[in-house]
């Protein structure tokens, strides 16, 4: 879903991977929304599912207002999700208003389309995501190589650059589907970029939480053993990804981005098999919202701001709802 730091692997792998990208046709997005598959076809699994995912702390709502002891002007705090969607890169009523009632912006990444953003990623990908022996796929069967190739090859990549990816990198690359990733790094907005663009044309501050080098620090962590278990989920069917995509997406739209941290296998299939990455959700979810919360509240506290990140960093015990009431702030869903 909603991995913040997937569109660093991803913008920095388009970069490396050369004209064959650009040239390339875009796929068609035909992917399920296993949640309502579920509903339709297995209504007491998706009861137990909707009851456990109800019991998410903040698990439903995309905008909240932060207010302070001080009597000061409330800010916002707003989960994103770094897709190119028209009805979502419009922006929505809510978000507009609240923009309008601060003064500065606080993203993730500052100007990430940016040259030095962008150099970078890639300074940072050819040092730490590229495996030069060409070991890269070393534990994978024949089909899901073969998978693995057809989905880069899908995105517009040359698939001869496959065995020269870590686990790592390749794993985050699996994460979004082809043809999300084809259209991002065709130059299609996202509700991300857009809020930030916004910001700037309506002379607010933009500020970022986080640098290239932390983001991607983060994501690398990801232990060999996590990474593989990714990419074989990621490559389980030919429609994982594209199904992965669109759950994701009816899950935004409904605004219960929370639900994401109770899907499981059994339910949903390998690709949200939620519970067997705990690890990896710990360093890019968890460390990084103690992070933004210890950035953002000096920007809080010094006049209105909306903070604008990864919507899966809003909800669970350790989201920044729950942070930011733990800081003795109250924190009121809006939207």
């Amino acid at each position: 879903m909603i991995r913040p730091a997937v569109r660093l692997a991803t913008l920095a792998f388009a970069l490396l991977a050369t004209p064959a990208f650009a040239q390339s046709p875009s796929p068609t997005c035909q992917g399920q929304d296993l949640v309502a598959k579920a509903k339709a076809e297995r209504p007491e699994a998706y009861a137990a599912f909707e009851e456990a995912a109800k019991k998410i702390p903040n698990a439903e709502g995309l905008l909240w207002r932060i207010e302070g002891k001080d009597g000061a002007k409330p800010s916002f705090l707003f989960g994103t999700m770094h897709t190119t969607e028209d009805d979502l890169v419009a922006l929505s009523d809510p978000l507009r208003a609240a923009m309008k009632e601060v003064g500065s912006v606080a993203v993730e990444l500052a100007d990430a389309q940016g040259s030095a953003a962008q150099a970078a990623m890639i300074a940072f990908v050819t040092k730490k995501g590229v495996d030069f022996s060409g070991k890269g796929l070393e534990g994978l069967d024949d089909a899901q190589v073969a998978e693995i190739k057809r989905r880069l090859e899908q995105a517009g990549m040359p698939s001869s650059i496959a065995p020269m990816l870590k686990p790592w990198f390749l794993a985050m690359t699996l994460q979004v589907s082809s043809c999300e990733l084809k259209k991002m790094n065709d130059g299609k907005p996202t509700i991300d970029a857009v809020v930030e663009k916004e910001a700037k044309a309506a002379g607010l501050k933009v500020v970022g939480l986080e640098t290239v080098s932390e983001q991607l620090e983060a994501v690398s962590a990801v232990s060999e053993e996590s990474a593989k278990r990714m990419i074989r989920d990621a490559v389980a069917n030919v429609s994982a990804g594209d199904d992965l995509q669109t759950t994701t997406l009816a899950l935004y739209r409904a605004r219960h981005v929370g639900w994401y941290f109770e899907m499981k296998r059994d339910t949903f299939g390998v690709a949200f098999d939620v519970s067997a990455h705990a690890d990896f959700l710990e360093d890019i979810v968890d460390r990084r919202n103690r992070l933004m919360l210890e950035r953002s509240r000096p920007l809080v506290d010094a006049g209105p701001t909306l903070i604008a990140v990864g919507a899966l960093h809003l909800p669970g015990k350790n989201g920044l709802v729950e942070l930011f009431r733990g800081a003795g702030y109250t924190v009121t869903k809006v939207w």
